[in-house]
């Protein structure tokens, strides 16, 4: 099925860069600590890409109290009373969609 092997570069390369990424110690506990954290800053909801173990269409959920009010001009409890329809639209009109 394969009668040579031939030698890129360009391909030489990328597997160097993926050898040295997947050399590092990644700890167990630092990656627990990533994916179980439930409260972002808003700069961090706003920027791309979004922090690991985000859910993308629901950035309002890891805002704190002030930033949501801040993000979107009323409380939590204004905001769960609107229908889904005036939140996803509240959200695309401030960034957080």
């Amino acid at each position: 099925m394969f009668p040579s092997w031939e030698h890129t570069e360009d391909v030489a390369e990328i597997t160097e860069m993926d050898t040295e990424v997947s050399n590092q110690i990644t700890l167990v506990e630092d990656v627990l600590a990533k994916l179980c954290k439930t409260i972002y800053p808003l700069a961090d909801l706003l920027a791309r890409p979004l922090p690991e173990g985000v859910h993308p269409l629901k950035l309002e959920i890891y805002l704190t109290d002030e930033d949501f009010e801040f993000a979107l001009d009323m409380t939590r409890d204004e905001y769960n009373t609107l229908p889904a329809w005036k939140q996803v639209n509240l959200k695309k009109a401030k960034g957080l969609f």
